[in-house]
């Protein structure tokens, strides 16, 4: 009878020395470095535990701290808090180390963050791709295997910043079926992978989605749990989405130096398949991005889009199915003289480089697939083409594609590269902004 009445009695303790006493927070993986500009930074981490101010940053000249100045968080049922941070009012061109207020659960890692210079040109260097499958667990020796090496191949380019263009986090089978799955995945693909995890904290990322960090295969509008996608994309990938929550969609714009991003959702307002005055963008995000690439004044545009382009080719996921959308915008950009616009996107499983000219326009559209998913050998379909591809940056491996802008104010040079896994140039492209012209070349 005593033990009876002492247990039940020795539980109520505990649970109330536990909220008198809450658990320290903890980091269990992060931090990832997201947007920055030349007075701003957010970054992400995820923790257990109670806590403030996770991170601050410590400027390395004036060793000033700079706690965040605006939190957002999502969490799941075990504890576990996906956290973004917004910092501001930081130093143009100044280098800021990441100063932890939470115990680790490993040793502490480090991370600093560097602010644009207040400048209009400046030379930079970037890198881009897609198609990420990793699987923890005994099957990472499999899925990625050895691929992983390619985000240490990656981080050894010392890029200013990386776009990641979709497929980033695969979920497999039940992980789109609940906000909890999604999470757990996001959570412990990061938590699983040191080579990833250090990638992403070396320098901004940049993030849009595909089908299968939104949902099912080829997943589209009709997606059920598209609001609960959104809101763990957004809350494991610290960017300054334009629209926060008022308008659904992960679409944003951002800008480094003479060079502007636009980065596009290619799933939310997608229409099915079947129709070829279909939606693809929708018309929301299709005037928003009409509206902002009309009012640009970048040296080099670059819309980012989880699927090809101009490729014609109806295999897979492509543009062309919805080709009264495309062909309307790629007119739009020619009626408006908007010069510049090269289109990077993902998704194929190989590599390659198309190149159309569009009613005296020049359109380019450089494919980076995959970073570490299995290749799909599309020569081997039976009837697939792609007529606007340039044969010569056709590339069968894992693979990143760099970027690099160079040159005078006037003269701009963007410098296209593609990089098999262990860090090894395949070819070179380049296009001069003054009259465009090309120089391809290839080991």
């Amino acid at each position: 009878m005593r033990k009876t009445i002492l247990l039940p009695l020795l539980f109520l303790i505990l649970l109330s020395s536990k909220a008198q006493n809450p658990e320290k927070a903890k980091l269990v993986t992060g931090p990832v470095i997201g947007t920055v500009t030349t007075t701003t930074a957010r970054l992400w981490i995820a923790y257990r535990g109670e806590g403030k101010n996770m991170i601050s940053l410590e400027d390395t000249a004036s060793k000033t701290l700079y706690h965040p100045t605006r939190y957002d968080k999502i969490n799941d049922r075990k504890g576990n808090v996906a956290l973004n941070m917004d910092f501001t009012d930081l130093q143009p061109d100044h280098v800021y180390k990441v100063v932890y207020a939470l115990e680790p659960i490993v040793a502490q890692p480090k991370c600093i963050v560097r602010t644009l210079a207040d400048t209009t040109v400046r030379d930079m260097k970037f890198l881009f791709g897609s198609c990420a499958y990793m699987s923890p667990g005994f099957a990472r020796f499999i899925f990625p295997g050895s691929s992983i090496r390619i985000f240490w191949s990656m981080k050894r380019k010392r890029a200013d910043f990386a776009v990641w263009l979709g497929d980033n986090v695969y979920y497999i089978g039940k992980d789109y079926r609940s906000y909890d799955n999604m999470f757990a995945r996001q959570l412990k693909i990061r938590n699983s992978f040191i080579t990833l995890s250090e990638f992403l904290r070396n320098q901004p990322n940049y993030a849009i989605w595909d089908d299968h960090d939104y949902g099912w295969n080829d997943a589209d509008r009709t997606f059920p749990l598209k609001d609960t996608a959104m809101k763990v994309f957004k809350g494991f990938w610290p960017n300054n989405f334009d629209h926060g929550d008022t308008v659904p969609g992960i679409y944003y714009t951002f800008r480094k130096y003479d060079a502007q991003f636009f980065m596009t959702d290619d799933r939310w307002y997608l229409d099915p398949v079947g129709d070829s005055a279909a939606s693809f963008l929708g018309e929301a995000q299709l005037e928003w991005l009409e509206r902002e690439l009309k009012k640009s004044d970048a040296t080099f545009k670059f819309i980012c889009v989880g699927s090809q382009v101009l490729n014609d080719s109806w295999y897979g996921d492509s543009y062309a199915k919805y080709s009264v959308e495309r062909n309307k915008l790629l007119d739009y950009i020619v009626e408006n003289k908007i010069g510049g616009v090269i289109f990077l996107t993902g998704d194929r499983h190989y590599a390659e480089l198309s190149k159309r000219d569009w009613k005296g326009y020049t359109f380019y559209d450089f494919t980076s697939s995959p970073f570490t998913s299995p290749i799909i050998y599309t020569k081997h379909l039976r009837g697939y083409r792609n007529d606007y591809s340039i044969e010569s940056t056709i590339f069968y491996k894992k693979n990143f594609g760099q970027i690099n802008i160079t040159g005078p104010e006037g003269n701009r040079v963007c410098q296209m590269a593609l990089y098999g896994k262990g860090g090894v140039k395949r070819w070179e492209y380049n296009i001069n902004a003054n009259g465009i012209e090309e120089k391809s070349t290839s080991p």
